[in-house]
């Protein structure tokens, strides 16, 4: 049995994939399994998983109809046997110390998630930053101890090293066909999570703008949204956590809320835009009627007042549309 189980979705990325697999082989922790899930890819991408797997048999490939990346991990999951999981998009790829670093602070604290620091890249400009987690590496945490954890963690599910026993005893997985699915499926598992650590040191690379992010696009799955917030709200309900986080469930649930309905700045269809609108201040007032009261600081940026109010929105991008025309 490995002691780690990396998990690659692939769909559609033939011009990176084999830069993440190279990534994963370079690791100086060597104890590991690299399932590779075919998403049903039309693109060259099946192939060259198919030629790793042939060469280390370390590597396996699961050819699986398009279900989405949910699905996907899901389905990773399934055929994983180690100790802990970790995933890793297809277009990203990781430094060679990552599994060595978390997986020695894994066995040093007992863990059941430790998180580490990113370099996000922006394709377009060349710029290169590091997103930092906000706690300490000589401490180990807990939600009950530090409910903070919720509003100042990266929902993201690459940049953390899971036991897998967190998944499969509490029969958490992600939510197939939905966008928005690490929002969904983080914080379930941070609020089972016994013990939770930080490695503070970029380990991850993450390619934040690629031509084809579908989370960056606007249409009718922007909902997706909402059914997250919604997923969240009823599982802290069902583990009677949902009074004792109700600030930042709030916080969490607005925030990613509010960055949806930026994408309707450049968003032409009026209809599509105020219906949006309209349904995410209706689970907000349902939920938090105190909105945008909170504990934590909503409104993070200058113009964040702006989506905040439906009214306010709705002329702000009325005003852009009609000089947009004008232009």
């Amino acid at each position: 049995m490995p002691e780690v189980s990396v998990i690659v979705p692939v769909y559609n990325v033939e011009e990176y994939v084999a830069r993440c697999i190279d990534s994963i082989l370079a690791q100086t922790f060597t104890d590991y399994e690299l399932i590779l899930v075919n998403d049903g890819a039309t693109d060259g991408s099946p192939a060259i998983l198919h030629e790793y797997a042939g060469k280390d048999p370390r590597i396996s490939v699961i050819d699986k109809p398009n279900g989405g990346l949910s699905d996907a991990r899901n389905a990773g999951m399934k055929q994983a046997s180690g100790t802990y999981l970790c995933f890793i998009d297809s277009d990203d790829f990781v430094e060679p110390q990552m599994l060595a670093r978390t997986i020695t602070k894994l066995h040093e604290t007992g863990a059941d998630i430790v998180m580490f620091d990113v370099y996000q890249y922006h394709m377009m400009t060349g710029l290169k930053e590091v997103i930092a987690n906000p706690f300490r590496e000589d401490q180990v945490y807990s939600l009950k101890e530090t409910p903070e954890l919720m509003t100042k963690i990266l929902n993201a599910a690459w940049n953390k090293v899971y036991r897998r026993s967190l998944f499969t005893d509490n029969n958490i997985e992600y939510p197939k066909g939905y966008l928005y699915e690490d929002l969904g499926t983080t914080y379930r598992l941070l609020a089972r999570a016994g013990k939770v650590a930080f490695v503070n040191e970029p380990l991850y690379d993450y390619l934040v703008d690629r031509p084809g992010n579908i989370t960056r696009s606007f249409n009718r799955r922007v909902y997706d949204i909402l059914k997250m917030a919604e997923i969240n709200l009823e599982d802290f309900r069902a583990l009677g956590l949902a009074e004792t986080y109700h600030e930042e469930l709030k916080y969490l649930c607005c925030v990613n809320i509010l960055e949806c309905l930026k994408k309707t700045r450049d968003v032409s269809d009026r209809k599509l835009t105020e219906e949006f609108i309209d349904a995410c201040f209706a689970f907000i007032r349902k939920n938090w009627p105190e909105f945008p009261q909170c504990r934590y600081e909503i409104l993070r940026q200058k113009n964040d007042w702006i989506y905040a109010d439906p009214k306010k929105l709705k002329a702000y991008l009325m005003y852009r549309r009609w000089k947009n025309k004008g232009a």
